[in-house]
């Protein structure tokens, strides 16, 4: 663990700790407390603790079910903030803007041509659509983090997605404006 320094983690850092996770596909929620990385993966048994002790700088891996705890100590803001930025610039070239996948949602609404307008709420994507026959819910749900598609009628649908909206809402006209 020689020659790493903690308190400004780069690009190549963050990607050995994505590595010590299963890589960032495998990171279902991602946050930090006070000296911890706080973690839900999907298969735990991916997880690399030497990797993470040795090479990464950890003092301590926690497994419990798939919750994951990776102890760094108090340079975890600057940590954390290293991997985001490392998922955000892979997840970028698959469509992605943040953590949204914009892309797969717009595949799930028929395209944007499909759109004529598109609004929220506190909890819900209002759309206007040509032709809402081209929603995928089934798509939407299991692939974009949705937990409701409710037609209304022919040309208007909500979906919802929760308190994320008003992100998910901005990153879909972001690729529209494209």
């Amino acid at each position: 663990m020689s020659n790493i320094n903690l308190s400004t983690p780069d690009s190549n850092y963050a990607k050995k700790v994505l590595q010590g996770l299963g890589g960032k596909d495998n990171i279902k929620f991602i946050t930090n407390c006070m000296t911890r990385l706080r973690l839900v993966l999907a298969d735990v048994s991916k997880v690399d603790e030497n990797l993470l002790i040795n090479e990464t700088g950890a003092s301590k891996v926690i497994i419990d079910g798939n919750d994951v705890h990776v102890i760094y100590g108090l340079h975890i803001e600057q940590i954390k903030e290293a991997i985001d930025k490392e998922i955000k610039n892979e997840k970028s070239n698959e469509g992605y803007v943040g953590d949204i996948n914009v892309r797969k949602i717009l595949e799930g609404i028929g395209g944007k041509d499909n759109i004529t307008n598109l609004t929220n709420c506190i909890t819900r994507l209002r759309l206007t659509l040509k032709d809402v026959s081209k929603i995928n819910a089934d798509l939407l749900i299991n692939e974009t983090g949705a937990s409701k598609v409710i037609i209304i009628d022919e040309h208007n649908a909500h979906i919802i997605y929760g308190l994320k909206i008003e992100d998910v809402r901005k990153a879909i006209e972001e690729e529209l404006n494209k």
